[in-house]
């Protein structure tokens, strides 16, 4: 169980890792790509905001299970 736990949190610290590179390579990751003019803000918040659930919700996942 123990072993479990400290994978848990081994995998918490990454994953905020992996969000915080994500939150400083914003404009590169999720801006205006000029390639793509048809892409319209709507669609790019629409995927922000799916990004951004699904990190948030597998956090809460994880810090739910480790401390459980």
């Amino acid at each position: 169980m123990l072993l479990i736990k400290i994978a848990l949190a081994l995998f918490i610290i990454v994953w905020l890792l992996l969000g915080a590179w994500m939150f400083i390579k914003y404009e590169r990751l999720f801006g205006y790509h000029p390639d793509d003019p048809a892409e319209t803000p709507g669609a790019r918040t629409l995927n922000l905001t799916q990004i951004w659930s699904c990190w948030f919700g597998i956090l809460v996942i994880m810090g739910y299970f480790l401390f459980r």
